[in-house]
């Protein structure tokens, strides 16, 4: 029972006890009295602890620009894509401050769960970065092929019960030639090849956080928001997106797109048209799909900047849109691809892990030392690449 259920059921059984002496027409009795003035003081505790934690709760709210009543960001007005992971981590800082006697600013340290930045629910439908087009992926549901390589059967990583170990297995086809036909009677059956090895891997941890802040942003701290949405979530999404196309597996980083072999290459051709042409053949020349393309931004660029007839006719792609047409497939944009090179892809074939709920800490040690106060992001994921040979890098051949 939360406290204004609490303080609801006191009030009843106050006033239960006066109508009940009334009806008698009698005086309260001393027992009665006894009772009611205990009632009272509990009633005034509770109602003392109601308002902390209301006031809490604006202070949260007032921070991180969101209103309690909606998802939209009140500094901007309209929704936008980590509107809903920051009204959780508002909802759950301010029930943290909430559990101290004085509110926010007596809150010492602590820790609250939040939804993965790396949750289905948080990703668009329309492919606007890198980490759109892979598929976020629960290791705990049956049928995900995520097994403890210790286990001779099929054992799923939990994300329920807690730390099940770092370690995690996983099957990566290697080749698949198909030779199906049909077989007339007594003819031998073709045969075709399906290779497949099995990966081992770890999930990764990370992290970010804030340097020290003044302790007195939590009165007056109009620019907590940018912190918690952009230097905590989106750097920390900046990062895993990185390494997912180009990280080296080194400390702990995970063995990005880029580093996987088995991935398929695509000279360049000597211009720039024929070898995202080519590239694009690749895939559909062996019945194999394109869900998007990923380029470097000045790549793009350079595609908007192509001309008819060298560089003095009219632009030969008149919107974005029309270059996604003649590529075949949605395209995004990172930093994490180098310049002078893309990514074709049935992305699809790749997929992200988050295990559990990410961590939002607040810290707080330091103010009796410096008066300041710390906020840190942590996460922990897993990367699997299932078919690399769905995945073409492509030599565009540019020097910028």
């Amino acid at each position: 029972m939360n406290p204004k259920d609490q303080l609801i059921a006191i009030q009843k059984s106050m006033t239960a006890v006066v109508e009940h002496a009334k009806a008698a027409q009698r005086d309260l009795t001393d027992a009665e009295m006894d009772s009611l003035e205990a009632k009272a003081t509990e009633a005034l505790a509770l109602k003392g602890k109601i308002e902390r934690g209301e006031k809490s709760k604006a202070l949260f709210d007032r921070a991180f620009g969101v209103s309690p009543d909606r998802t939209e960001s009140t500094t901007g007005g309209a929704k936008n894509h980590g509107a809903t992971w920051a009204q959780k981590a508002v909802d759950n800082l301010a029930t943290l401050a909430s559990r101290s006697p004085s509110g926010a600013k007596a809150l010492t340290s602590g820790s609250v769960a939040v939804p993965s930045i790396l949750s289905p629910t948080l990703i668009e439908s329309h492919p606007r970065t890198l980490l759109d087009l892979i598929p976020i992926i629960d290791p705990n549901r049956p049928g995900m092929g995520i097994a403890r390589p210790e286990d001779d059967g099929v054992d799923f990583v939990s994300r329920t019960v807690g730390r099940v170990g770092n370690v995690y297995s996983f099957l990566r086809q290697s080749t698949r030639l198909s030779n199906a036909g049909a077989v007339p009677d007594g003819a031998e059956k073709p045969t075709s090849t399906y290779s497949f090895g099995q990966i081992d891997d770890t999930f990764r941890v990370y992290a970010n956080k804030t340097e020290d802040l003044a302790w007195r942003y939590l009165d007056d701290f109009s620019d907590l928001i940018e912190i918690l949405k952009v230097q905590l979530r989106d750097d920390t999404l900046t990062a895993i997106e990185r390494d997912v196309i180009s990280g080296d597996g080194e400390h702990d980083r995970f063995t990005g797109i880029l580093q996987t072999s088995g991935l398929q290459i695509q000279e360049y051709m000597g211009d720039l048209l024929s070898t995202l042409s080519t590239a694009k053949y690749k895939l559909l020349g062996q019945e194999r799909n394109i869900t998007g393309w990923a380029l470097n931004p000045l790549d793009l660029q350079s595609l908007e900047m192509l001309r008819e007839n060298g560089t003095s006719g009219a632009f030969l792609f008149k919107s974005r849109t029309e270059i996604e047409g003649f590529l075949g497939a949605p395209i995004v944009t990172s930093l994490g691809l180098p310049a002078g090179r893309a990514v074709a892809a049935d992305w699809n074939q790749a997929e992200l892990l988050p295990v559990g709920d990410d961590e939002l800490v607040f810290d707080g040690k330091n103010r009796t030392e410096n008066n300041t106060f710390r906020l840190m992001f942590e996460g922990r994921y897993g990367f699997r690449v299932k078919k690399p040979f769905d995945f073409v890098s492509v030599d565009l051949g540019l020097q910028h």
